[in-house]
């Protein structure tokens, strides 16, 4: 099973924060995200899942848009900033299809560490706004390893531009 984990793009600053839109250089991002993603992503997930925060809804969308696919687009409560990774990841532990998430940090980093075995709440990567890490899931959870065992597939920096 792999897991697709994208952080929303650049968004502009200001208050609320789960209002926030997409700048001009983040709706740039997610189309590149979009356009350089291949038919192995498209051919495994069932849908584009994402936080209900706009900047994340924005970044789901436009990467669909831009990858001219079908999948639909579904809130998945739990991918927020401050969502404890440990539920995500016994989530993953479970699932036995591709998943493919828009989210935030510090969740997606966090969410990297735990299923890389790293310490409780020890951030895997250094994700950046418009990074893509894909996993794969090797053996399913055990009792030393409750999220199971996982290994770090891909790491596509954010797209290259202004």
């Amino acid at each position: 099973m792999i897991v697709f984990l994208l952080r929303h793009a650049d968004a502009v600053p200001g208050e609320p924060d789960e209002g926030r839109l997409l700048s001009a250089k983040g709706r740039r991002q997610s189309a590149r995200v979009g356009r350089q993603l291949g038919l192995e992503v498209w051919s495994l997930v069932r849908a584009i899942e994402h936080s209900p925060l706009l900047r994340s809804v924005e970044t789901a969308q436009l990467v669909k848009s831009a990858a001219k696919v079908r999948q639909p687009l579904q809130v998945l409560a739990g991918l927020e900033p401050e969502a404890d990774a440990r539920v995500t990841a016994a989530q993953l532990a479970r699932t036995r299809t591709a998943r493919f998430f828009v989210g935030h940090n510090p969740h997606l980093a966090s969410l990297v560490g735990l299923l890389l075995g790293l310490r409780d709440g020890a951030e895997g990567i250094h994700f950046r706004k418009a990074a893509l890490v894909s996993l794969e899931r090797l053996a399913g959870p055990t009792a030393r390893k409750p999220y199971g065992t996982w290994r770090l597939k891909s790491l596509v920096p954010p797209p290259a531009g202004k």
